[in-house]
């Protein structure tokens, strides 16, 4: 009879289809003593092959057919979250990876015990994408989580205490107030996003920064939003108010330039004649909009990709590092389109 027909498989069924001893499959097994790598690979390809009950996380990571990494968010609706989720799934292809996106949102634990829970559930690593965390948030889950269970964030920080794969958001900042010198414009806004959120002050930080040190430009208005359309619209109703109006604003992601400029097309405004803009993040919307909008591209895609090798990297470890705050920043560009092209530059 075929052994995998049989109610129960045996250390002996395996012994015996592997051509190895008992003992030696009892050690393969339960990951303890010295084993070659030729035969652990036999042993766990025979469990395999008659159903022997193996756990995924029991394992050697060369020879699991798949590795499930959680990418734990606050996930709400809009174009930003599908496209970063879909970033990282298109990151997994041609790898053995499998990401499953995981909600905190409407969590009925904490953000640390759901990343516990992970665990136990046999996924193999999480990357976070946690924007609201500071750095005891940080500390807590370092401390609170299981070390032999691989996490990467990939949220910036000022001051990182968990190793951080990221975007160079202060560079977007740069990027953007270089973009508008080089058009021409010299009298500059920012529409920032919160301040506590660290990423808003370093895309706010790269852009105040370069026109500090160019001499032609001045920042001339700021306004404080929040991320979301309304934010935008808000700003515009701000913008109208303002005794010395910017010729060019950078607003720190695309749903608040979105809304600055559905606003300020109802009372006719054109851009970039009236008043250019650049937005953060590069999301579909950008290239559809009329006038298309000049933004700070994000390559989630590479972002991910990078933060798989690293979690690769930490399973394939025989003992875990810890964390030490390393942090590895993924280049970003500029997509420029219509709305931030001076029609009057010379250059």
């Amino acid at each position: 009879m075929n052994k995998t027909t049989q109610s129960k498989v045996t250390l002996k069924d395996i012994a015996e289809d592997s051509g190895l001893s008992i003992s030696t499959v009892s050690r393969a097994l339960a990951r303890t003593g010295k084993i070659s790598a030729e035969n652990e690979k036999k042993i766990f390809e025979s469990a395999h092959r008659l159903n022997y009950p193996i756990t995924h996380l029991n394992t050697p990571l060369e020879l699991r057919q798949n590795l499930f990494v959680a990418l734990v968010t606050s996930f709400h609706k809009g174009e930003f979250f599908s496209t970063f989720y879909d970033g990282f799934d298109v990151a997994t292809k041609h790898t053995n990876a499998n990401i499953a996106l995981i909600n905190v949102a409407n969590a009925s634990v904490s953000e640390i015990e759901l990343i516990r829970e992970l665990q136990r559930a046999k996924f193999d690593a999480a990357i976070v994408f946690l924007p609201d965390f500071h750095q005891e948030d940080y500390k807590a889950l370092i401390e609170n989580t299981d070390p032999n269970f691989p996490i990467i964030s990939v949220a910036p920080i000022a001051n990182p205490v968990m190793d951080t794969i990221t975007f160079d958001t202060y560079r977007g900042g740069y990027l953007a107030a270089d973009h508008f010198f080089k058009q021409g414009f010299r009298k500059l806004g920012i529409i920032t996003g919160p301040s506590n959120k660290s990423e808003a002050m370093l895309r706010r930080n790269g852009f105040s920064d370069f026109i500090s040190l160019t001499k032609e430009l001045e920042l001339v208005w700021q306004f404080e939003g929040d991320y979301d359309i309304g934010s935008g619209f808000e700003a515009y109703n701000a913008f109208k108010e303002a005794t010395e109006k910017p010729t060019a604003i950078f607003c720190s992601n695309d749903s608040m330039a979105v809304g600055f400029m559905q606003n300020a097309m109802r009372d006719g405004l054109i851009f970039p004649k009236d008043v250019a803009i650049i937005g953060y993040d590069d999301l579909p919307v950008c290239k559809f909009h009329t006038p298309t909008i000049t933004s700070v591209n994000t390559p989630y895609e590479k972002l991910g990709k990078k933060a798989i090798e690293y979690l690769v990297n930490r399973l394939s470890e025989t003992s875990m590092i810890e964390h030490s705050g390393y942090v590895s920043l993924v280049p970003v560009s500029l997509s420029i389109r219509e709305s931030s092209t001076n029609p009057d530059n010379k250059n």
